[in-house]
């Protein structure tokens, strides 16, 4: 059966290549050829709502001229260095999508079109393509459509304005059955359609990578080392930034920023995504407030930390749930000296995974 991805494959994440990835290494294993299709502008979708998006901008700091006078101060060197380092980041981005993504394979005809995993239904913050109904079923290249572990992020049912709940509506009857994978898509979907609707884990969480790490060289890294994986300069707060500083001086813990250059840390190590996961399974510790970094964590980390932003309340409140860690939740960076003496309790982990990886896998059989 030839099957195309309708994913965020573009995006310049580990999260979104891994994700990705996984899930075209299961298709794969049931007996697919997989291909991805870019995501697509639709005029006349992208007018009913232009390139609005919700507000999460105080969780990056100043913008504007502020913003620029703000960025010369002490870490204007480490600024500097990483203009350069962030480039040779998304080089590795792009070689990891043509090596091991294979994008540049296109048909014009599929079979089956898989919408998902990540962030595809967030159509309130949804990109330089604005609201797109090809995100929601409206997929002419596909003789049917299913979704895999589709997310709506920050997006709730809710607040869609009228005219694109009932265009998402229409595009959904295109859709023969749905997976998401959390709480509030769940609740999105089942107001927007009749049909069946299954929760499933993101494929970065059911996917065994052990074979793709195993291939990996561990770059170069001090011995003790802190993971701080997040957006690009989100941890910016002047008490956020000292905290971490301290935990990691007094632990003897070298803070490294993996993903994303974190202005205030010295080594913003450059990887590819399978060395990414490397690094998370020989780290000693790990602070993050994305909802990839958690899975991470969750997966390859004995001691890590998790802080819930506005912007992921939904999604990562829901994972941190689902796989019964609460014990590494942090309300703020205060905290970490207390998660630091909690370990994750694998067992349990392992068999939610292994349970959750037959469901996904009955799923994507029973529908493929």
């Amino acid at each position: 059966m030839k099957v195309c991805i309708l994913s965020m494959q573009k995006v310049n994440n580990m999260g979104s290549l891994l994700q990705s990835y996984g899930l075209k290494r299961i298709l794969e294993t049931v007996g697919c050829e997989v291909e991805y299709i870019d995501i697509k502008r639709i005029d006349k979708d992208y007018d009913l709502l232009g390139s609005y998006t919700q507000d999460f901008s105080q969780e990056f700091g100043k913008t504007g001229f502020w913003g620029k006078i703000s960025r010369i101060d002490k870490y204007l060197l480490n600024r500097l260095k990483y203009r350069k380092l962030v480039i040779e980041q998304n080089n590795l981005f792009e070689k990891f999508r043509l090596e091991k993504l294979n994008i540049d394979r296109k048909s014009e005809k599929y079979d089956l079109c898989v919408i998902g995993s990540d962030e595809v239904f967030n159509c309130l913050n949804s990109g330089y393509w604005g609201f797109t109904s090809q995100l929601f079923g409206n997929v002419p290249e596909a003789k049917r459509v299913i979704t895999y572990a589709a997310s709506c992020g920050t997006t709730k049912y809710e607040d869609l304005p009228d005219e694109i709940a009932d265009r998402i509506r229409e595009s959904f009857k295109k859709i023969s059955t749905f997976s998401v994978r959390d709480k509030n898509t769940l609740y999105f979907v089942r107001n927007l359609s009749d049909n069946q609707v299954s929760e499933n884990f993101d494929p970065v969480l059911i996917y065994d990578f052990d074979n793709e790490i195993e291939q990996e060289d561990l770059i170069k890294i001090p011995q003790r080392y802190c993971i701080v994986y997040s957006y690009r300069n989100r941890i910016h707060n002047n008490n956020e930034i000292s905290e971490i500083k301290n935990f990691c001086r007094v632990h003897k813990l070298t803070p490294i920023a993996v993903g994303s250059a974190q202005f205030w840390i010295e080594n913003f190590i450059v990887c590819s995504p399978f060395q990414c996961l490397k690094l998370f399974k020989n780290a000693n510790f790990v602070i993050t407030d994305t909802f990839h970094g958690t899975i991470f964590a969750a997966k390859y980390t004995n001691k890590f930390a998790v802080l819930i932003r506005d912007s992921n309340r939904n999604k990562l409140g829901d994972l941190i749930e689902r796989l019964g860690i609460k014990d590494h939740l942090i309300n703020n960076m205060e905290e970490l000296d207390i998660v630091y003496q909690t370990e994750k309790d694998a067992n349990s982990i392992y068999q939610i995974i292994g349970r959750e990886y037959s469901r996904s896998l009955e799923y994507l059989k029973g529908n493929i």
